[in-house]
């Protein structure tokens, strides 16, 4: 979950160069986009994921476009201080249509969990189901980003915006893409985290902290860094705790 929603922000700070607070809760957006779809108007699951990130990928244009847009060439701290303000946007939507408690995707549902190690270790299907999507998900990226048209020009703006235009790539038309694929992935991150636990309209925070460590840990702008880092972070917040018998609060 760390890595899918990481990658997308350190692909949208190697272009830029500013971070965008806001990503975390775009995830929570889409999972709440999901939560409509999928409990509200009774969708089924498959089409109510297509529409949540759809969605979610739309969203994130619009914010680029009436936000990040008119200020993309000014100081770092312009942008990063707006997006501040479209994370507290999102939040306060979501509130006012939803209030302030917890939604869940599942109700009256005992998930199942295998237990390893004398019960020290515990994974529930959900979870498996979500390690499997990740790496699936990961692996698109990867080959999208490499091998693909609009791969391939995310990545030249990424190192050069002024040498990309000059060879004829439309420079406001990747990053417009860049932030609706960005937006698409932190949905799918919100989905698979709300899977596994409750949507909050303030699980955003939460969410930013994990992939901003990230990328930090896997050096910023690095998208095999902010991959490797994100599992490193799971596995040892959870095995950690798990195998020493430290209390939860401490991850």
């Amino acid at each position: 979950l760390y890595a899918i929603i990481s990658s997308g922000l350190t692909l949208t700070f190697g272009v830029l160069e500013f971070i965008i607070f806001a990503h975390g809760d775009t995830a929570m957006a889409g999972g709440f986009m999901f939560f409509s779809f999928y409990v509200a108007f009774g969708l089924p699951l498959a089409l109510s994921v297509i529409l949540a990130v759809l969605g979610t990928a739309l969203l994130g244009i619009i914010i680029e476009k009436t936000t990040f847009k008119p200020v993309r060439d000014k100081q770092a701290f312009i942008p990063l201080v707006l997006s501040i303000g479209v994370a507290i946007i999102l939040q306060s939507i979501v509130l006012m249509i939803y209030g302030g408690g917890s939604q869940t995707y599942f109700q009256n549902i005992s998930p199942t969990v295998f237990h390893f190690n004398e019960g020290k270790i515990s994974i529930s299907l959900v979870q498996i189901i979500i390690i499997l999507s990740s790496i699936i998900i990961i692996s698109a990226l990867y080959l999208f980003l490499k091998y693909t048209r609009i791969g391939k020009a995310i990545r030249a703006v990424s190192d050069n915006k002024e040498v990309a235009a000059i060879m004829g790539i439309n420079v406001a038309r990747t990053i417009t893409i860049l932030f609706a694929i960005g937006s698409g992935l932190a949905a799918i991150g919100g989905i698979l985290t709300a899977f596994d636990q409750n949507l909050h309209p303030r699980m955003g925070l939460a969410i930013s902290i994990k992939a901003f460590a990230a990328i930090i840990l896997g050096g910023v702008g690095k998208l095999h860094g902010a991959i490797i880092a994100s599992i490193i972070i799971g596995f040892i917040e959870n095995l950690f705790i798990g195998l020493t018998g430290i209390s939860a609060s401490y991850r």
